[in-house]
């Protein structure tokens, strides 16, 4: 059947700044006619793969592709090399990065259909390039299912696998310096901080937010979840202090622990 409207693509990419696999997700997208959510989802999983390896070396992986749908969907394969420009990730297609993993991906199979219900196994291997500049790729389950989104869109779900590589151990965060945002009547106290992977290899940082008086007595912690950071990209870390404080003189505290050890700043603050 001939398609008359636009398709559009919906890259639901279970590897954002996450350590566990985010392994399902609602197909959503927006547009300026403000598309609503289809009531279906499809899983994949692992969403994150985490290699050690050496340049040369290859890796083989399970990816699990499950339709939750009600429509018989259709899946091509693809792998695209994930580097960081300006502090964030970018997906390019195989073979246009120096030194890209994508371009080695090996599908078997190369495309797959699954009916409702029906889950599929895809195996993929990389082979890491002797001179690697790239430490991920993302393998992509390409929706070829068009299904009727709001007024003439028609839209496909698509899932991808990221695949991190740690080449060495070479790791290395740069933390900025804590800033506050007060409390107030209608929200908690915040505190942010500018994480940045200034290292060669993909980080996972977690930690710890500690809120002291000004003589040093603890008040509560706050636990930072785990968030991925690739080589060059950077994440603003805000974490929130579930509790009100009464007025006085504090001190945050904020401990980042990574592959490569921990980081520690503070910033003193009052509340009126």
């Amino acid at each position: 059947m001939q398609l008359k409207a636009p398709a559009i693509s919906i890259i639901l990419l279970a590897c954002v700044f996450c350590c566990a696999a985010r392994t399902s997700r609602n197909l959503e997208v927006q547009s300026p006619s403000q598309i609503r959510p289809i009531a279906a989802s499809l899983a994949l999983s692992p969403g994150v793969v985490q290699v050690k390896a050496q340049p040369g070396a290859s890796s083989t992986h399970i990816l699990t592709m499950t339709n939750l749908t009600g429509t018989r969907f259709g899946f091509v394969l693809e792998a695209l090399d994930v580097v960081t420009r300006d502090g964030k990730r970018v997906f390019v297609p195989a073979g246009e990065t120096e030194g890209g993993i994508a371009r080695s991906a090996v599908f078997v199979p190369r495309a797959i259909v699954l009916n409702p219900g029906e889950a599929g196994k895809v195996e993929v291997t990389f082979t890491i390039p002797a001179e690697p500049k790239v430490r991920a790729v993302v393998a992509i389950f390409h929706g070829r299912t068009a299904l009727p989104g709001t007024g003439s869109f028609m839209i496909t779900g698509s899932l991808g696998t990221l695949i991190t590589y740690n080449l060495s151990t070479k790791t290395e965060i740069r933390a900025g310096a804590p800033t506050i945002s007060p409390q107030t009547d209608y929200a908690n106290l915040q505190v942010s901080e500018r994480l940045e992977n200034v290292g060669q290899e993909p980080v996972v940082p977690k930690g710890t937010l500690a809120i002291l008086r000004s003589s040093g007595e603890l008040i509560g912690r706050v636990a930072i979840q785990p968030n991925r950071l690739l080589p060059g990209e950077s994440f603003d870390c805000k974490v929130e202090y579930p509790h009100t404080l009464r007025a006085g003189k504090y001190r945050a505290m904020l401990s980042i622990q990574y592959e490569g050890g921990v980081q520690t700043n503070s910033v003193e603050f009052q509340v009126e």
